[in-house]
């Protein structure tokens, strides 16, 4: 038979081990809790997506310029959808809306509907902050200083030529 000697230091010790461990997993189940909580929902992205736009209207190409229209665009030529009178959500572009390439249509279709009326399906693309890649970059800047966002317009999923 084996004898254990508890004296009240080895008492205090296994309680304090005890609550050391009861202590650190529930910290950790707290932790994880917390981080499965602030984790973005995804239903409202798919629920977003779900809701495309049909925009009818005539189809430009424009060269790159040193405008703000020219910024929002990107660092090349550009294709705009005009829509004439026609009140749209979100203008991007000056008589009408920057048209942003997806992964059902790229950039380079754009070309072989330029003077063509078309129906393009889509939704609309918010600006997004830019960050220089340089220090001694030029690009312009808003009133508070900042680099000036880029990259609005209609990211168009179909397009289809109207008679």
């Amino acid at each position: 038979m084996i004898q254990v000697n508890l004296t009240n230091w080895r008492i205090f010790s296994i309680v304090l081990s005890i609550f050391v461990g009861v202590v650190s997993a529930m910290s950790g189940y707290l932790f994880t809790k917390s981080q499965i909580s602030q984790t973005p929902s995804i239903t409202m992205e798919v629920q977003k997506s779900n809701s495309l736009i049909y925009l009818t209207g005539t189809v430009i190409e424009k060269p790159w310029s040193k405008t703000t229209e020219s910024w929002i665009a990107g660092d090349s030529n550009y294709y705009v959808l005009d829509v004439g009178d026609l009140e749209i959500e979100k203008r991007s572009a000056e008589e009408s809306i920057i048209m942003r390439a997806s992964e059902a249509i790229a950039f380079e279709s754009f070309a072989e509907y330029v003077g063509k009326k078309v129906e393009a399906k889509g939704e609309y693309v918010d600006s997004k902050t830019y960050q220089p890649k340089s220090a001694y970059e030029s690009y312009p800047m808003g009133m508070d200083g900042r680099p000036l966002p880029r990259g609005a317009g209609f990211k168009v999923y179909e397009i289809r030529v109207l008679n």
